[in-house]
């Protein structure tokens, strides 16, 4: 009988082939939009979410995202590829408590990162000159953190099965392991070749998407009753697609208003791709 309750419903599997649907056509959308390159069809998408004057540009290829953001979403994907191949989906917990303050320190090396490149920027004594690479690896630091702090609230809120006794990573050497994979992505930026270059940007959007998205998805997951119920991945199906539409409105409106900010003067305009 419990193998059968694991089963997903003929509704469930509607949904699950929506969703699947949808974000095929926002995949192909993305990449082969006639008349318009996937470096700014990425560009426009993101365009509220930062300022996009400190970009990184590799292999000739522009990222959608400042290169802090860049960073951050990146290594929020590459945490939660570490989690899900050391079968830590359902964990409960956060990592023991050296390696959650180490997580912490490089969200707080971020944020000092981002004060005193706030301080150059204004004119106002700073330690150091602000460089991309030091805003693309504090980037990364945060995500981490961003990662396993998302995947604990969606897991203790709708999952029936979390396990509590589990933590989203146990091991130093599985910090290690994302650290590791962050370490492939500044190596794949540096190496400064559009075939590189071009799929990390899909990735950066990828990233803001996904975290976006399952942020909102949570508010009509509970209106639909799966608070503690989830046993299996097409239930969040419904939810998922709600939450897609909502973090795209979401981007759009706020990459508009950014627009109409920049046009009318209040902000400077971005570098663009």
């Amino acid at each position: 009988m419990e193998h059968l309750n694991d089963l997903a419903t003929p509704a469930e599997r509607r949904w699950s082939a929506a969703l699947i649907g949808l974000v095929a056509g926002l995949l192909l959308g993305a990449t082969l939009m006639p008349g318009v390159s996937l470096e700014r069809t990425l560009y426009i998408a993101l365009h509220g979410i930062c300022a996009q004057t400190h970009n990184l540009i590799s292999g000739g290829v522009q990222l959608p995202l400042c290169a802090r953001d860049s960073g951050m979403y990146l290594s929020y994907l590459a945490t939660l590829g570490v989690v899900a191949a050391r079968g830590r989906w359902r964990a409960g917990r956060l990592p023991p408590l050296p390696i959650s303050l180490s997580i912490l320190a490089m969200f707080l090396l971020m944020a000092a990162d981002g004060v005193n490149s706030t301080l150059a920027e204004m004119g106002l004594a700073h330690a150091y000159a602000p460089r991309n690479d030091l805003r693309l690896l504090t980037g990364m630091g945060a995500g981490i953190g961003l990662a396993l702090v998302v995947l604990l609230v969606l897991n203790t809120a709708l999952r029936r099965n979390v396990d509590d006794s589990l933590r989203s990573l146990g091991q130093w050497r599985e910090l290690g392991m994302v650290l590791a994979a962050d370490a492939l992505i500044v190596a794949a930026l540096a190496a400064d070749t559009p075939l590189l270059a071009a799929p990390l940007a899909l990735l950066v959007a990828v990233g803001v998407v996904v975290n976006l998205a399952a942020v909102i998805s949570l508010i009509p997951s509970l209106f639909l009753g799966l608070s503690g119920r989830v046993s299996r991945m097409s239930q969040l199906a419904h939810p998922a697609i709600i939450g897609l539409t909502l973090a795209l409105t979401f981007l759009i409106a706020l990459a508009r208003y950014r627009i109409w900010l920049e046009l009318a003067g209040y902000l400077p305009l971005p570098i663009t791709p």
